[in-house]
């Protein structure tokens, strides 16, 4: 088997990050859009569940791609998500405006 070099790496990388954007950014999307619900008290469970669904997606994979602080970021949102408290939902929405610009360069 053929090794591959650090450049031929970060070049697979980037361009599955390309690949992938359009799925990263409307779970950043549907993030933003179940935090405003838990801050309004209006995050039902089936919501909860896929936004634990999306946020463990993207604290799975943002570090691959060189993103560790949005892999932490989607952590603690995935953390609050599996065990939620009114006082942990309302910190979902300034979570979700960190995941975002952790990535903005990539975005």
């Amino acid at each position: 088997m053929k090794k591959s070099s650090p450049d031929q790496i970060d070049t697979v990388l980037a361009q599955l990050w390309q690949k992938n954007l359009p799925t990263i950014r409307e779970r950043l999307d549907l993030l933003d859009q179940f935090a405003s619900a838990a801050s309004t008290g209006t995050l039902d469970e089936a919501t909860r569940v896929e936004a634990l669904g999306i946020a463990h997606k993207l604290a799975g994979s943002l570090g691959m791609y060189g993103y560790q602080q949005g892999t932490e970021v989607a952590s603690k949102m995935e953390r609050i998500l599996k065990s939620p408290t009114p006082e942990t939902l309302v910190t979902l929405s300034s979570l979700a405006v960190d995941l975002r610009k952790s990535l903005a360069d990539g975005l």
